[in-house]
């Protein structure tokens, strides 16, 4: 993945292949920006950090991508504070440890 000097992603490359961004699905597209926005949180953690709020993001992810991202944000999880707000809780069913408020 390439971020921009304004940490916008530009592209990624995959088995020697590059793809714009704008070229990839709309849940590739989400995925990524969530990783990056993911490893910006990490970044900023040691040094009080800030939460990552997540307004019913995944929502354009396949099951397989939605367990893998699952995963990603189970390992952010543990270096900075993820709040999600959504109205599909099975879609972050794969996070692990999580505690999770109903409203």
């Amino acid at each position: 993945m390439e971020l921009a000097n304004n940490l916008r992603v530009v592209n990624r490359t995959l088995e020697g292949r590059t793809i714009p961004f704008e070229s990839l699905s709309m849940g590739a597209q989400e995925q990524l920006g969530l990783i990056s926005r993911l490893a910006c949180a990490m970044i900023v953690a040691p040094d009080g950090g800030v939460p990552l709020i997540l307004d019913d993001a995944l929502g354009n992810s396949d099951p397989q991508r939605l367990e893998a991202m699952g995963a990603v944000l189970s390992v952010a999880g543990r270096h900075c504070q993820i709040i999600v707000l959504t109205c599909q809780p099975d879609r972050y069913g794969h996070v692990g440890e999580a505690t999770v408020v109903r409203l």
